[in-house]
């Protein structure tokens, strides 16, 4: 949900405010501090090889013939999003669906949170849920996760989807840009990542009015809990995609990019591009559809996602 970050300038009076008057700024998760997470039926905890909690949603059948699907969201954003796809997909083959260390239910511990340390987790995820290949289903910064997971773990990945793809240098604001300067960084996000998010998450969709009030307490419910701020200033310090640009003319799976036309957060000729990189992959716009369209548009996204993981292998 980068939208929850443009509009930088308000953010940055706010957190110099907030250095001003002397506030305390972003601090990590504390040891021993909780995040209150109920676990449901299929959900529970997985650690990384960083000793990173990760919360995850396991469900669908073991034995399915199928290949298991993994759902990486977007940044400023938890598994809450995928409620509209993932349970279309769970009658025939596994889903697994996570929050990323730093978001959701998911721990906010000190660390590197670049796509390819957050990569490497999901890697050890689908590692010791013993799912030696997936096809893995991004949102948004998500994207860049999965892409690095593709570079760095080839074998672990068979398809990939993209939604609304966040992946290249050029699409980073001025906002996550400034962060970076130690201190300046630790100012803004104190003063400004956690305000106001039902009023900013709306922005990125076309028709605001399909948001439901249960998905926005969601997400504000995972903005409070501790450790927020510094995690999700690390993640936004880790978006070093000129390191990764390079190379994604090299991810030879079969990929799905799958854009909102009306896209404003991700715009779509950024997954046009990507199109034209990617040697495998297909664009695929839907009309008067924002950044979320899974939310926006959830017929269609369900029947394109599920005719693309149900295509057949292609020859060797």
């Amino acid at each position: 949900m980068i939208v929850a970050v443009q509009h930088g300038w308000r953010g940055l009076g706010l957190a110099l405010s907030c250095g001003a008057l002397g506030l305390g700024c972003a601090t990590w998760q504390q040891p021993g501090e909780r995040l209150g997470a109920v676990l449901g039926e299929g959900a529970r905890y997985v650690h990384t090889r960083r000793d990173r909690a990760v919360y995850v949603e396991d469900h669908g059948p073991r034995d399915a013939t199928t290949t298991p699907v993994l759902f990486v969201h977007g940044f400023a954003s938890n598994h809450d999003v995928w409620r509209p796809l993932e349970p279309a997909l769970s009658p025939a083959r596994r889903t697994v669906n996570v929050d990323l260390p730093g978001f959701g239910w998911s721990t906010r511990t000190e660390g590197d949170y670049s796509p390819q340390a957050l990569a490497d987790d999901l890697d050890a995820v689908l590692e010791q849920l013993s799912i030696a290949r997936a096809d893995v289903v991004a949102h948004s910064w998500g994207s860049s996760v999965t892409l690095a997971l593709a570079l760095g773990h080839r074998a672990r990945v068979r398809r990939i989807v993209l939604i609304g793809g966040w992946v290249y240098d050029e699409q980073i604001p001025p906002f996550f840009r400034w962060a970076r300067t130690p201190g300046v960084g630790e100012m803004l996000f104190s003063g400004f990542y956690t305000e106001r998010p039902a009023d900013r998450f709306p922005q990125a969709f076309e028709d605001p009015s399909v948001v439901s009030q249960a998905l926005v307490e969601a997400i504000e419910a995972s903005l409070i809990r501790p450790g927020t701020s510094r995690a999700a200033l690390a993640a936004a310090r880790g978006q070093a995609f000129l390191q990764m640009e390079g190379q994604y003319r090299t991810i030879a799976h079969d990929t799905l990019l799958l854009w909102g036309a009306n896209d404003n957060v991700a715009r779509p000729r950024f997954g046009q591009r990507l199109a034209r990189e990617m040697p495998h992959a297909r664009y695929h716009a839907i009309e008067q559809t924002g950044h979320f369209p899974m939310i926006e548009a959830p017929g269609e996204t369900r029947r394109v996602v599920t005719e693309f993981l149900d295509r057949p292998e292609p020859s060797p």
